[in-house]
């Protein structure tokens, strides 16, 4: 894993690529080799010499123009140096390591200290994440720069858009994990967790064709291509583009959860004004399908059958379908050497599909287990004649009428969502002799619609939901919308002092969005409304670094973060009154980090220590039986812990790295709450209780290899005991509401666990005067001591007819990947 750092000749790239002028630097960084120097950067070097061109002198003209561009971007790079938060870097390498078939742009981040990250198979399979306990969608994403993030409700919406993802890791080369506040030109839009900066992988000025594919556990196998356009024409504005495809499929670690992936990537970069500047275009277009489990797994049936068991889907079954476009067109502008002016137009567009069907069997009582969380008698019980859900014109189906009883009139469910996003994010970039101002900005704007409405729900027996979508006959949630408008305004100033030993990074964001849900059919019930609000926050962030001797760095920093409600939060306000809006205000969270940093190109060491506080933490109220929902400000949670990191070359060819961190959690009100990193289950919160499915311990470490043309990871990954969780049971059963609620289980562990992953890579040997400039073979295989465990347990009742603990308690888990390989064989041209 590479770990920030600086003073190393490749660092220009490795921090350009992050910015939107990362091609361009590699680019002439590349050309400048052979005729001037490298630039390295120190902050008390001298300005470079200009050189006057001669318009007869092409040598003359480009050595001019590589020393404008060296005196800008070691400006940048000065930038970004001694920032004051913790901070870790992805590489290719790190990604090659993850298995770009088998992972996911969040089992990824697994590498990083404080990050537990899982998915249900291969691939973007219902993936979770959290950063230091803090769950994905209280998350900020950008690619490029451009929030990936829902504006609406956040990333990670449970069993929303869970098969499939806007970026996959084929598609990008890099990722910066920003814990807690960034400073607030890396800060995501909406986020009290951290921000995750994915970039872009970008063309080559190098014209190339490759082909690849592979094959793997679980009847996994893909097939792929890249083209390079390399640089076409000559001089530096010629422009470059590379496009991608990857198609992927696979049967699923877990029983009856296959999965298929095509994702496609154009980036086409066009510098102008002789290479100082450039417009850049990125689409991306990922599909997938799958089937995922929409609850774990009964551990009994496990020990019972084997560790990769799961329900046949004559009883159950999830199958969600996801489409995703991402249009990036950005512009950077190099104005003079005291001005760059960047921005991003982006539209992005997602859409899913779902078809759900709960056998009778195991909704009616008489099967000890449930198979699909989603079973609408489950929650709701007879929606026909004569009930609250009944209403004529809008919902009249009857299942009883139709399927001879309720449980298997209410079999099947098939949904519909579609959202759109549309922003810009322009930026400006002052360079002063000891400071750096930085101005910025994002609008955006992101609307929900699906045919009548944001959400389309429809009931039906049998296993063909899909084939009666009715609307005002067995449309159970049609019509209304919601959309949300976000500004977000910026200013920052690094300003180095004490000979450039003193940097201090003051800086403030101020969010605000503009939100409205409009419904119309909820649950059956016509109960048409909108809800709206506007809500705005400052956020201060103070960042300070000093450079002590030895090459030490001390930091510190302090931010404020905020997260808007989701719009399914929004609800009638007092009593219900038309025209009234319930709408919780935003998260609002506190950090203070510190830490210490060792940093020479041969060895890194860094050490910090964390205090997270959110302050009108989100709260609910649900209750099914009654249709009774209410969102509010009621809870506070602390998190708090300390993270170490290294990497020591060793060698030229061999690295050694690790990190660790200790997370502690504790919930600091009572009151209800979402206690699972899933989001799958209500939940109720008790002052001081940790928060569950979130490890007191997490470590990475392993060693590199690279020597001609071999090259080897060895790499370990612990992940410690973290808290499970169990339901209340809550008399009188029918009408108490904290009946059936999740709580944390203090006094049961889910077992840590322990994994070994092996990287190999050789690059055969090829005859000279063929085409074929590259073969490359890749055998990754992973958890290779074959260890069983639970990425995710607790201990659960069944639900009938909208009464929660029906059944005895029994405990469920989601396995983490047994062993697994895969072979890949890239051949370019």
């Amino acid at each position: 894993m590479q770990l920030p750092r600086r003073n190393l000749r490749n660092r220009l790239c490795l921090f350009t690529a992050f910015t939107m002028a990362g091609g361009l630097a590699c680019n002439l960084a590349a050309h400048a080799q052979t005729t001037a120097p490298v630039l390295v950067p120190d902050s008390s070097a001298a300005p470079l010499p200009v050189i006057v061109p001669s318009p007869s002198n092409t040598e003359d003209l480009n050595a001019y123009q590589i020393q404008k561009v060296k005196i800008l971007y070691k400006k940048l790079l000065l930038k970004e140096k001694d920032i004051a938060n913790a901070v870790t870097e992805l590489t290719p390498k790190d990604i090659q390591a993850a298995n770009p078939t088998t992972g996911s742009i969040q089992t990824l981040l697994n590498q990083t200290p404080s990050v537990v990250a899982y998915a249900q198979g291969p691939g973007q399979s219902a993936t979770t994440l959290a950063i230091r306990g803090i769950k994905n969608d209280e998350l900020a994403e950008t690619l490029d720069g451009v929030p990936l993030s829902d504006l609406l409700n956040g990333s990670g919406d449970y069993l929303s858009n869970n098969v499939g993802s806007p970026v996959t890791l084929k598609e990008i080369d890099g990722v910066n994990v920003y814990p807690g506040v960034a400073p607030p030109d890396h800060q995501g839009f909406g986020t009290v967790g951290g921000t995750i900066a994915y970039t872009t992988k970008q063309p080559t000025d190098e014209r190339s064709a490759e082909i690849e594919g592979g094959f793997g556990s679980f009847d996994t196998q893909h097939f792929g291509f890249a083209l390079n356009t390399g640089d076409i024409g000559s001089g530096p504005d010629a422009p470059k583009a590379l496009m991608l495809y990857d198609q992927s499929q696979t049967a699923g670690f877990v029983s009856n959860t296959p999965a298929q992936y095509h994702d496609f990537m154009l980036n086409v970069v066009k510098p102008y004004d002789d290479g100082l500047s450039k417009l850049g275009l990125v689409i991306i277009f990922n599909q997938g399908k799958g089937t995922i489990q929409t609850t774990p797994t009964p551990t009994a049936l496990i020990d019972q059958y084997k560790y990769t068991y799961n329900f046949p889907k004559s009883l159950g079954f999830f199958n969600q379908t996801g489409q995703d476009l991402t249009t990036i067109l950005s512009d950077e502008t190099y104005i003079n050497q005291y001005l760059i002016f960047s921005g991003a137009l982006y539209f992005l567009h997602q859409s899913s599909t779902v078809d759900s069907y709960a056998s009778p069997l195991t909704t009616e009582g008489g099967y000890p287990y449930t198979t699909n969380v989603q079973a609408d008698y489950d929650f709701f019980g007879c929606v026909g004649p004569g009930t609250t859900f009944y209403s004529p014109g809008y919902f009249t189906y009857d299942p009883t009428a139709s399927f001879a009883d309720c449980a298997t009139g209410e079999s099947s469910q098939y949904d519909t969502q579609h959202n759109n996003s549309v922003g810009i994010t322009p930026k400006l970039t002052i360079f002063l002799p000891h400071n750096t101002i930085t101005i910025g900005a994002l609008v955006a704007k992101e609307s929900g619609e699906s045919g009548n409405g944001v959400y389309q729900e429809f009931l039906y027996g049998g296993t063909g939901a899909q084939q009666n979508q009715d609307i005002g006959y067995n449309s159970f949630i049609f019509g209304g919308g919601a959309q949300r408008s976000a500004y977000v305004g910026y200013i920052q100033d690094k300003i180095d002092l004490l000979d450039d030993h003193l940097h201090i990074l003051p800086g403030a964001r101020v969010t605000a969005a503009y939100t409205s849900n409009i419904e119309q059919v909820e649950y059956g019930v016509y109960n048409p409304g909108k809800y709206q609000n506007f809500s705005k926050v400052g956020e201060p962030y103070i960042g300070i670094s000093y450079d002590l001797p030895d090459h030490f760095v001390a930091y510190g920093s302090y931010g404020k973060g905020s997260l808007f409600a989701p719009a399914n939060y929004y609800s009638a306000g007092l009593l219900g009154l038309p025209g009234t809006t319930n709408a919780p205000y935003p998260e609002i969270l506190h950090v203070f980090e510190g830490g210490l940093r060792y940093d020479t190109p041969r060895l890194y060491l860094n050490v910090d220590y964390y205090y997270q506080k959110i302050d009108d933490g989100f709260s609910f109220y649900d209750n099914y039986l009654l249709d009774e929902e209410y969102y509010a400000n009621t809870q506070a949670l602390l998190y708090r812990g300390e993270e170490m990191s290294a990497e020591f070359r060793v060698t030229p060819a061999i690295s050694i790295y690790g990190n660790a961190s200790h997370i502690n959690t504790d919930y600091l009100k009572t009151g209800a709450a979402f206690v699972t990193l899933q989001q799958d289950q209500y939940g109720y919160a008790f002052k001081g209780t940790p928060v569950s499915n979130v490890p007191d311990w997490t470590a990475n470490f392993g060693i590199d290899y690279d020597n001609g043309p071999f090259s080897a990871r060895l790499s370990a990954q612990y992940t410690g005991r973290e808290y499970e969780t169990y339901d209340l049971v809550a008399y009188p059963l029918v009408t108490n509401p904290l009946n059936g609620a999740t709580v944390t289980n203090t006094a049961i562990l889910n077992p840590a666990n322990f994994l070994v992953n092996l990287l190999l890579s050789y690059k055969v040997p090829v005859p000279a005067y063929t085409k074929l400039k590259d073969l490359t073979l890749t055998l990754n295989m992973q958890n290779i001591l074959d260890e069983h465990y639970y990425v995710y347990r607790y201990s659960s009742d069944t639900a009938v007819a909208g009464v929660y603990s029906i059944n005895p308690p029994f405990d469920s888990g989601l396995i983490g990947p047994p062993r697994s390989f895969t072979v890949d064989m890239s051949a370019k041209f």
